[in-house]
């Protein structure tokens, strides 16, 4: 009972600070989940020893956890929404500038969920704010293994590309931008094509269109994978398909469909289209 009060008092602050940065007033939204999160800090919870305890978003979250870390048992998923607490307070931080206090509240957000990119993109863009392209590299990097959409992946190659176009490494840049619109949705597209422009005016048309072949060595130079990662799609078929076996078809399908917007597999988009007749 204890429990799902304290889900609601945060819920409520969550939705309190939203509305309050919506009208503008960051400052009242950041001393609401302020507040909130000393009453939480106050209770010291999940400090029994007894379990690791997480805050995952979602249910290939949760999978791609047990899967990365086979050492950590028992993991458990609380139900208070403690990431988004963090993350919410840590981005209206960095809206503020204040970038320190930001990469901390971050930093606890990703502690209670490790495997959400939309946090350690916000958490990378406070280095990107400090002008750290060294970090901003390595942190976005380190993304590649949780980014299991489309518009994530999308979002490491924008990040590569800031980082190569800050670098004057144009080419590089290019084929970042590029890789990035190959897996966009139509804002992500958007904001790389105004990258790549400003790439043509910055070097008067001479940056070049990389091969595939270049696009490889830059990945292998500079330690990012091309495409999806190959993990990813191998956890999210073999939970699909197993979940497929024992019948429990939307679990199937929510798994299967991850696997197949990385992979555009036709294998999968049988078996998908076979799932959907069965639940109808």
């Amino acid at each position: 009972m204890q429990a799902n009060a304290l889900k609601k008092k945060i819920e409520d602050a969550l939705s309190q600070a939203l509305s309050l940065a919506g009208e503008k007033d960051v400052e009242a939204a950041v001393d609401i989940l302020h507040q909130q999160i000393e009453a939480v800090e106050a209770l010291n919870l999940y400090n029994d020893g007894r379990a690791d305890y997480y805050d995952f978003n979602t249910l290939m979250e949760m999978v791609m956890f047990q899967s990365q870390h086979p050492e950590i048992h028992p993991v458990s998923d609380i139900e208070e929404p403690l990431n988004r607490l963090y993350a919410m307070y840590g981005s209206l931080l960095l809206e503020q500038g204040k970038l320190n206090e930001a990469q901390e509240a971050l930093a606890i957000a990703m502690d209670w969920n490790p495997m959400s990119a939309d946090i350690a993109f916000e958490h990378a863009e406070v280095f990107k704010q400090k002008k750290d392209w060294e970090k901003l590299k390595e942190l976005t990097i380190a993304i590649f293994p949780i980014a299991y959409k489309r518009r994530e992946i999308a979002h490491c190659y924008r990040n590569l590309g800031y980082y190569f176009v800050e670098k004057q490494m144009w080419d590089e840049a290019v084929g970042c931008y590029l890789l990035s619109m190959s897996f966009a949705d139509a804002e992500g597209r958007y904001q790389a094509e105004l990258e790549l422009k400003y790439i043509h005016d910055e070097t008067e048309g001479q940056a070049q269109r990389p091969s595939i072949g270049a696009l490889r060595s830059y990945g292998e130079k500079y330690g990012f994978p091309i495409g999806p990662d190959s993990k990813i799609i191998e956890t999210a078929m073999q939970y699909g398909k197993t979940m497929l076996a024992n019948k429990k078809y939307e679990h199937a399908q929510y798994f299967l469909d991850i696997a197949y917007k990385l992979t555009e597999s036709k294998e999968l988009k049988e078996l998908l289209d076979g799932i959907n007749k069965a639940i109808k």
